[in-house]
């Protein structure tokens, strides 16, 4: 049995707080945060009239698009938070490819978020590095679904001067000219 970290459980109570989801996600919610049973899960699912997991799966996209937006408020994805990520995909059966199918804008405006305030410096760190590795592990975003997302901040920093090797790039984006 899987239990989830601390991050998770100031989630919930966030989401509750805000008054944020639809009754069965607040219920299952509460289920992964205490002690998770599939029989549990499918129980709430009949009651809802939900026949599979999958019925649901916008609300669960949308679900961990808002917890990945609530663990990048201290600019970190802890081993923790990546963990309960998948693990919640997987309690929803959330595959390959979903996000960007059907949330892409939001996938979008996350990483490039990120990649704004990861690049505004020209260099990047260490922990920037392995931040970028997470985003792109959270997502199941593809290496040239990634790199087409940070393409325009890798530009933007070169166009103010930054060396490429700072930059944690294999290459130089070909709409680059200096």
């Amino acid at each position: 049995m899987y239990t989830f970290s601390p991050s998770f459980s100031r989630f919930i109570v966030q989401r509750e707080a805000d008054n944020d989801s639809k009754e069965y996600i607040c219920e299952i919610l509460k289920l992964l945060d205490d002690n998770f049973e599939l029989n549990f899960l499918n129980s709430i699912l009949k009651r809802y009239s939900i026949q599979k997991i999958e019925d649901i799966k916008l609300e669960s996209l949308d679900l961990l698009i808002s917890y990945a937006n609530f663990i990048l408020r201290d600019n970190l994805i802890s081993k923790n938070e990546i963990q309960d990520f998948s693990i919640l995909k997987r309690v929803f059966r959330i595959k390959e490819g979903d996000f960007i199918k059907f949330k892409r804008f939001e996938v979008n405006e996350i990483v490039k978020k990120e990649f704004i305030r990861i690049y505004s410096d020209n260099f990047i760190d260490e922990n920037e590095q392995l931040l970028n590795l997470n985003l792109q592990s959270l997502f199941d975003l593809s290496y040239d679904e990634f790199e087409h997302i940070k393409k325009d901040e890798v530009i933007f920093s070169m166009r103010q001067g930054a060396d490429p090797k700072d930059l944690d790039i294999a290459k130089i984006p070909v709409e680059f000219k200096s």
